[in-house]
């Protein structure tokens, strides 16, 4: 848990479109059926009782790195999100804290069936600083 004045991001996890069961998979269709289009990136956090809702801004990056390529890939990942710590961003208090949990639905573009990938999330405070970051665990496109 943080500190009263700390966020963290705690979870960043790929899942079956519509889900929040980590799968390694994530875009695999029905048995027989065509690979999905999109999978949900999730993404869970925690904020300290004294900045969870204090409206503060930042930015969130959430940068897809294909492992296949050792390259960033643009079309997957969602840069600059601005948000705040505060409930129009998702923020609840639970437990003496602030947690959040979003989800992102990512698009699989042509041509990277086969291809391992990983996320990096960062959120980074109004000053430029990077407050918290996580990567997810590799998963595969089919």
């Amino acid at each position: 848990m943080p500190q009263p004045n700390d966020a963290e991001l705690t979870r960043l996890v790929a899942c079956s479109a519509g889900t929040e069961i980590p799968d390694d998979e994530p875009n695999t269709g029905s048995p027989g059926g065509a690979p999905a289009a999109s999978f949900t990136l999730l993404l869970e956090a925690v904020a300290g009782s004294a900045i969870g809702n204090n409206a503060a801004p930042y930015i969130l990056d959430l940068v897809c790195i294909d492992e296949t390529l050792a390259a960033p890939n643009s079309t997957m990942s969602v840069p600059g999100v601005a948000q705040a710590f505060n409930g129009a961003s998702g923020w609840t208090l639970a437990g003496g804290n602030f947690i959040k949990t979003e989800s992102f639905s990512i698009p699989v573009p042509p041509g990277v069936a086969g291809h391992v990938f990983h996320y990096l999330a960062t959120l980074v405070d109004q000053a430029g600083q990077v407050v918290s970051f996580i990567h997810s665990p590799p998963f595969i496109l089919v």
